[in-house]
Order: structure tokens, then C-alpha cells, then sequence
């Protein structure tokens, strides 16, 4: 058996007792109890969500396209879409030459799906075969010539089968836009008519064109009495 040493023996600096076989057991089976403890710990519940939505969809929007992995799906809305302003308003006098029709929708539409159709006995204005959706897709418009001193009547989504809908294919409400054209001097050119309806460069009617480069030509005169 080895002797207790004194301050001064260099080797008990060295020595180092053995730690004793119950302490080394005690601590193995804490380490054992706290592991079993974490694994046996239930899971939070996750939140329940009222209206889920497929993962990597976002919140869908009325008319709307939801996009998610690699597919777009559009989410059908609750009440059809219809026009909330238009441009000339309803009972409007404008001035006679070059005119930019303006529609705005409540939802997103389908840039492929629209319906111009005379309204009643008034004239119907000279227009572009195709309007054009704007970036905000809810705008729609069309670069027409009107006469001066005349009254106007444009059908849309008139009675049948096709016309405007929104992003699920929902065809949006009828409405009769009717205005009439004083007399006077022209709008001659496309950003004239542009200005008119509170248009920006960017929200040209015709694509691809510059409201400087495109004039159009003198309206037709109206007809004789």
C-alpha cells in the first residue's frame, strides 16, 4: 500500500486517485435518465389553420391566380367580376378625335377574353381588333376614333356566350357605357387620348408602339341630318 506523501515528494503533484466506481455509475444514469426525458417530451401542437392552402401557395386572391410548385391554379371568386370605372364615364362629353376606352375590374382578368358589342341605336366608335390588359391586370384598353357631335353606345358582355372573365374563367356582368362627343378641335394623337384617360407612357393601347410615334388618322365626319 502506497504512503500518504509529504509537500515535498514530486510525486504528489502526479498522483491522482482513482475515481471511485459508484460515482462513475451515477453519472452514466443521469446522462441516460435527461436523454429518455427529451425523446419522451411531447411535441408542441401546430396552430390550426382555418383556411390551409396547399405548400408554396400563397394567399389566393378574388379571381386571382394561386401560384404553387412548378402549377398556377386560380381560385374562383365568390361574386362575378364587374367593371367599377370606366373611361369616358357613363354620360360623359369627351372631345371628338382619337379615344382611349379605359374598363377597370374589381379582379384580375384574362387577357385573352373580352366582348365589344354595338348598344341600341347610337353609334359605335371605330376601334383596334383587340384591347389590351394592363400590368395591373384589372385595366383594359382600347384605341378608338369617335366623330364629333355624335352620341355613342358600347355593349359589353352583351347577351350569348363569351366575353370578359376573370384569371377562373368567370364571365364578368354586362354593362352599357354610353357618352356622346362634343364639337370642336381633335385629339389627334394617341398621347393626347392617352392624357385624356389618365394613362402613363407605359399603358400605351397599342403595344409595343410610343405615344409620340403612332398619330391616327382625321375621324369620320358625322352623318348628315
Amino acid at each position: 500500500m502506497r504512503k500518504h506523501c509529504g509537500h515535498t515528494s514530486a510525486a504528489c503533484g502526479a498522483y491522482d486517485p482513482p475515481m471511485p466506481r459508484k460515482s462513475a455509475v451515477r453519472r452514466c444514469s443521469a446522462v441516460l435518465i435527461v436523454s429518455v426525458g427529451l425523446l419522451a417530451r411531447p411535441a408542441l401542437a401546430a396552430p390550426i389553420d382555418a383556411n390551409p392552402l396547399p405548400p408554396g401557395a400563397s394567399s389566393p386572391v378574388p379571381g386571382g391566380a394561386v401560384p404553387l410548385s412548378g402549377v398556377v391554379v386560380s381560385a374562383p371568386s365568390r361574386t362575378l367580376p364587374s367593371i367599377v370605372s370606366t373611361y369616358p364615364a357613363a354620360g360623359d362629353v369627351v372631345a371628338p378625335g382619337a379615344l382611349v376606352l379605359k374598363l377597370t375590374f374589381d379582379q384580375r382578368m384574362n387577357p385573352e377574353s373580352w366582348r365589344f358589342d354595338r348598344g341600341g341605336d347610337d353609334r359605335y366608335p371605330s376601334c383596334l381588333a383587340r384591347p389590351r390588359l394592363l400590368a395591373n391586370e384589372k385595366t383594359f384598353v382600347l384605341l378608338c376614333t369617335v366623330g364629333a357631335n355624335g352620341k355613342f353606345a358600347i355593349q359589353m358582355n352583351g347577351e350569348g356566350d363569351g366575353g370578359f372573365e376573370n384569371q377562373a374563367n368567370q364571365r364578368a356582368q354586362p354593362l352599357l357605357l354610353q357618352f356622346s362627343t362634343k364639337d370642336g378641335a381633335s385629339q389627334a394623337t394617341i398621347k393626347d387620348a392617352m392624357k385624356s384617360a389618365g394613362l402613363k407612357d407605359e399603358e400605351n393601347p397599342v403595344m409595343d408602339k410610343k405615344p409620340a410615334a403612332v398619330a391616327l388618322a382625321r375621324p369620320p365626319a358625322p352623318p348628315a341630318p
